[in-house]
């Protein structure tokens, strides 16, 4: 059954104040939000799951975290980690250093992590980082991705342009980005923010757009200079919620399912979503259907072209078939950028009735991110 990642996860959401210290000494404050045995503040750590990837979340302009609770808590349900900055609240920020201070706070969770006196000791998964935020804290997040090599994954709402540009850093991301946005952004409107960073960066990345979504409507509350759209704010939530918390899924735990939330049929199939996205694989087979008059191996070949910046390697999946079917090899040579490898798919046809036939679906999962893939199907038919 597929999973709703809009509705809550098997957590409860607790929030803390913590403070982080810059490496200049210099401090700030941070809503920190957890798994937790009931929802509220400063309730009790659920460590059941532990460790948790943490996701670092910049706010918009003169908009405070509590503007986004719902979202943040939302994370927490389902298992993260999700530390948002107070700082950049001024009305002239910096936002290199409001930046930085995203990075900062996964720091302050990483040092929490190796803190026997800490109750997160132990507790962080600090190989498994990603950012978000919305807005000005949207492009501060692709800045902060762009120089620290701990982040895995990112996944921003309504992303605004900064300085310096997040536009101009976007190719200096090498994980993979979703851009989530609104069709009907005013403030940051998708032709000047969104769509110019989602074609400055590299695969892989998306530019999911809401259809009728609107700049505030990522936000739990208004205030005054808002923007408006054709979209209930508690749909584009919702939809928010469900984008957010898959892609981090996939990303972040290599969680697979969540793979049709994120590049798959489910995200396409939403009709209040136009999704936009190159993921820098592709799978392409020789004949999607071969015959045979006799029981025996049959061998599909397939092609998979690297269509991304890195070498990569990719494990070959197989799934939904009947018949025994192996990949050959299961993981494929390293494959250049702009190279392929050749993968068969080889098949024993039992001793049955004829006509029969039987399908299997082949992913090629990059080994880079363990999120990223291409999809194909091969049909084997004995008449």
């Amino acid at each position: 059954m597929q999973l709703d990642y809009a509705a809550p996860g098997p957590y409860r959401a607790g929030r803390r104040r913590v403070t982080v210290r810059r490496p200049n000494n210099s401090t700030f404050n941070a809503q920190l939000y957890y798994p937790a045995t009931a929802t509220g503040d400063n309730t009790p750590y659920d460590g059941s799951g532990a460790p948790y990837p943490a996701v670092s979340f910049g706010h918009g302009f003169l908009q405070p975290p509590e503007r986004y609770r719902s979202i943040l808590e939302h994370l927490a349900t389902w298992g993260y980690l999700t530390i948002a900055t107070e700082s950049g609240l001024e009305l002239f920020p910096n936002h290199r250093t409001y930046a930085e201070d995203l990075r900062h706070c996964l720091s302050f969770l990483e040092e929490q992590h190796a803190d026997p006196a800490s109750w997160l000791f132990g507790q962080v998964a600090t190989d498994r980082f990603g950012v978000s935020g919305h807005s000005m804290g949207g492009g501060a997040s692709i800045l902060a991705a762009a120089a620290d090599t701990r982040i895995r994954a990112v996944a921003n709402l309504a992303a605004a342009e900064t300085n310096p540009s997040a536009i101009q850093a976007s190719p200096n991301i090498t994980v993979p980005h979703s851009l989530i946005s609104g069709s009907a952004d005013s403030i940051t409107p998708l032709s000047n923010n969104g769509l110019r960073m989602y074609n400055a960066g590299f695969a892989p990345k998306l530019l999911p757009v809401i259809q009728g979504g609107w700049h505030c409507g990522f936000q739990d509350t208004s205030i005054i200079g808002c923007d408006s759209g054709s979209l209930p704010r508690a749909t584009q939530l919702q939809l928010t919620r469900r984008l957010l918390t898959a892609f981090f899924e996939l990303y972040l735990r290599n969680h697979l399912e969540a793979w049709e939330w994120v590049w798959g049929d489910a995200v396409r199939k939403e009709p209040l979503i136009q999704l936009t996205a190159e993921s820098g694989v592709a799978l392409e087979p020789d004949y999607t259907i071969r015959y045979t008059p006799t029981p025996r191996v049959m061998a599909h070949r397939l092609f998979v072209r690297n269509r991304s910046r890195y070498p990569q390697q990719y494990a070959i999946l197989i799934e939904g078939n009947q018949w025994q079917t192996e990949a050959r090899p299961a993981i494929t040579p390293t494959v250049a950028p702009d190279g392929s490898a050749t993968v068969e798919i080889a098949v024993l046809v039992p001793r049955v009735r004829r006509p029969a036939q039987d399908a299997a679906i082949v992913r090629a999962l990059s080994l880079r991110d363990g999120g990223t893939m291409a999809v194909g199907t091969v049909r084997t038919i004995l008449r």
